[in-house]
């Protein structure tokens, strides 16, 4: 499922979200269509799913991941994101038991609009 906002942009971005719970996906999708209209949201309910999703991407700007921390940084997927410079936000109770790292941040549960917006921000690039 690809949720696209409804002005364009020339180079929009992209953003991935990996969470099998389906009201948690749209949730998360629907804030990063709010906070940037243009950009373009890929959902995945799985990691191969995901895999060719990002494959057919040349950048994904955040990657919101829902999974094992130690499983997903041998990923295939891991992989394919940190060659395109994208930063993995990972969330689930596993994530917390690991908590932040230099490779990953964590968001925390119970999250609402305004944490998830926190991650974009702090995810922005500077295109100047």
């Amino acid at each position: 499922m690809i949720y696209q906002g409804l002005n364009l942009m020339i180079c929009p971005r992209t953003y991935l979200v990996l969470v099998t719970e389906t009201l948690v996906a749209q949730d998360i999708a629907q804030t990063i269509t709010d906070f940037d209209p243009a950009s373009k949201v890929i959902c995945a309910g799985s990691l191969a799913a995901a895999e060719v999703a990002v494959a057919a991407e040349h950048a994904i700007e955040i990657a919101f991941v829902a999974g094992n921390p130690g499983q997903f940084a041998q990923s295939a997927l891991h992989r394919g994101l940190i060659a395109r410079g994208s930063r993995v936000v990972l969330l689930g109770y596993e994530a917390e038991a690991s908590g932040p790292t230099p490779v990953f941040d964590v968001l925390q549960q119970p999250f609402d609009t305004a944490a998830v917006v926190a991650k974009l921000l702090a995810g922005q690039h500077s295109y100047a």
